[in-house]
């Protein structure tokens, strides 16, 4: 279970604001105890069973994969409740035990009781799963904010498994272990063609104890072999921060987790990744903020409290919670005056922000304390214990969970574009504490509607063949490039002659560039003509100049260079001004904000 959320009776119990993903109702499997169904009445069951399925001449899997697991199955007990349950049980258990026995090729019990689960829990909401121990090992890892690996984010490219790029200070980073680089072996086993669960899995290990793993870097003539030794790896909520302008500071918040902020109640000098950010951006000089939660899935409940309780006074609603039973409805109301309650700011959010950062975001559009960029959110609101009890309400009332009764599984997690439009109606209209309206059940629709830029089909075509980075990975490595050692520490044996020389954080994509990259289209037999390339330069000049530093200097130099040309972050740039007269005129605001939405829905689409 994650970490305990105290509400405002003053309960505690445990809290999960969860993720958009379907890993978050923790269901365990084992052999309970008590008595166990009598073998005669199991056989008895199989028998009737086995008779009427052969009269009828099929046999249908249909009530396995909707009826609930538990009892006879395992010798347990049948549990507690009505006879119709009982009966549904042993009906169960009487089919799994048929298909055991008697399907044309041998089936194990555990995989039909895995696949029935999770059959079930679908059934419920989008996000119920059943969740294997190391599964849910690997949650409780994320919660926690921290592993026990080496320090590298790796991915599949061409089939090998790849260093997108080492975490500094890590052993992997100490080692000189760098962007580019091809795992080739871990220990002994070859690793081309391996999954990413299955090199993750080989990668990470108890602390203190070492792995071994052969790389193949481009400019080497050998491959490398290096002995790393596991250690504690942090999984940052806040991976970078820096001033966008003179005047404000730009964060990138990933996760909500036990690293992200202080909770309330804690030491008045306590500092985790976000306070420490925020103190570090404003001693610089800035005087407003641009908090960045695009794409963050979600975490803990307690956490989405904390950073709510940044930038909100005291005695202001964070969240509610309603459900089927009195003991699943709490209130979260802030303690304790915000430390940047006055620091006008502007929140950008994206389809993908879910669950804890819907909370934060609606939180912050409730108490009109903020601006929301972006796009609408994922509208997942479901109160995650054990299993989905209750919902999770906006201070003004909103409902955030989107609607998924009457919607295809792959449509709610595929979002149509017409759903991720702002424009709401509806019945579940709410007021701001100013007097705006906002609408519920269906996520936070941001007060900016701004759409991320949008590949072309040929550019989308080589980013699904994944050619920039596997380009700007060989790029980065090669003579003409030059690239010096990352870390220092590196041995440079073997490397093939030639001038090495640095690139710059102020690189740029030249003809001779785009020239190269053209060659390794051409290596690769992908598709492109000339006419391509040049209606396309723009785009695909970007996404080189992204894919080379992100490879030499990392994902916070990446967004550096290139929120220039990202236009939710230029828009929340431009709304500055609008956020500092939110948070001093807000009724000032409501009243220019309410005229523009006019003019603009008035205006010829």
């Amino acid at each position: 279970m994650g970490p305990r959320a105290a509400g405002r009776d003053g309960r505690r119990g445990p809290r999960r604001a969860g993720d958009m993903g379907r890993e978050t109702a923790v269901v365990t499997a084992g052999t309970p105890g008590g008595q166990s169904l009598d073998s005669a009445i199991i056989k008895r069951e199989v028998a009737a069973l086995m008779k009427k399925l052969t009269r009828l001449g099929t046999v249908s899997l249909g009530i396995v994969v909707a009826s609930t697991v538990a009892g006879g199955l395992f010798g347990g007990r049948v549990l507690a409740g009505t006879s119709r349950l009982s009966d549904h049980l042993r009906i169960y258990t009487a089919i799994v035990s048929a298909v055991e026995d008697n399907y044309v090729d041998e089936v194990k019990s555990d995989r039909l009781v895995s696949s029935s689960i999770r059959e079930m829990l679908r059934t419920l909401d989008p996000h119920s799963n059943f969740l294997e121990v190391k599964d849910y090992a690997t949650m409780q890892e994320r919660q926690h904010g921290s592993y026990y690996g080496l320090g590298i984010t790796v991915q599949s490219v061409d089939g090998n498994i790849t260093v997108v790029s080492p975490f500094e200070g890590t052993p992997a980073h100490r080692l000189g272990i760098r962007a580019g680089d091809v795992i080739s072996r871990i220990e002994d086993e070859d690793a081309r063609g391996m999954s990413i669960d299955d090199a993750v899995k080989r990668l990470r290990g108890p602390k203190g104890r070492p792995v071994r793993i052969t790389i193949v870097r481009q400019g080497y003539d050998q491959p490398l072999e290096f002995t790393v030794i596991r250690d504690e790896i942090p999984l940052h909520a806040v991976p970078f921060s820096f001033m966008a302008t003179r005047k404000t500071g730009y964060i990138r918040l990933v996760d909500f987790n036990e690293v992200t902020a202080c909770r309330p109640g804690e030491a008045r000098d306590c500092e985790r990744e976000l306070e420490r950010a925020l103190r570090t951006l404003t001693q610089g000089g800035a005087t407003s903020i641009i908090l960045d939660i695009r794409d963050n899935p979600g975490g803990l409940l307690d956490q989405a409290f904390a950073v709510s309780n940044l930038f909100l006074k005291k005695g202001q609603m964070v969240v509610f919670t309603r459900g089927r039973s009195k003991r699943d409805e709490s209130s979260y109301v802030t303690e304790v005056e915000g430390r940047y309650a006055e620091v006008p700011l502007v929140l950008l959010v994206s389809k993908h922000s879910a669950s804890a950062s819907e909370i934060v975001a609606g939180a912050i559009q409730d108490h009109d304390r903020a601006l929301i960029v972006g796009e609408t959110t994922f509208g997942k609101g479901l109160v995650q214990t054990i299993i989905p009890t209750a919902r999770y309400y906006t201070p003004s009332g909103r409902s955030i969970q989107r609607d998924y009764a009457t919607t295809a599984l792959e449509d709610y997690y595929a979002m149509p574009k017409e759903r991720r439009t702002c424009h709401q109606s509806g019945a579940d209209a709410k007021l701001t504490d100013a007097g705006r309206k906002v609408y519920g059940g269906d996520g936070i629709t941001p007060d900016y509607c701004v759409e991320p830029a949008t590949p072309s089909k040929f550019v989308a075509y080589l980013q699904a063949r994944q050619a920039f980075i596997g380009f700007s990975r060989s790029y980065a490595a090669s003579e003409s490039a030059g690239v010096a050692e990352i870390a220092g520490t590196g041995s440079r044996s073997g490397v093939s002659s030639g001038k090495i020389k640095l690139i710059s954080r102020d690189f740029q994509v030249d003809d001779k560039v785009l020239a190269d990259f053209t060659a390794y289209l051409d290596s690769r037999k992908l598709r492109h003509s000339a006419e391509d390339i040049a209606a396309n330069r723009e785009a695909i000049s970007r996404l080189l100049l992204e894919e080379v530093l992100r490879q030499v200097y990392g994902e916070g130099e990446v967004r550096r260079r290139t929120m220039a040309w990202d236009p939710q972050v230029q828009k929340a740039l431009s709304l500055v001004p609008k956020a500092e007269e939110l948070l001093k005129e807000p009724q000032r605001f409501i009243a220019e904000y309410e005229a523009e939405a006019k003019a603009a829905a008035s205006r010829p689409q």
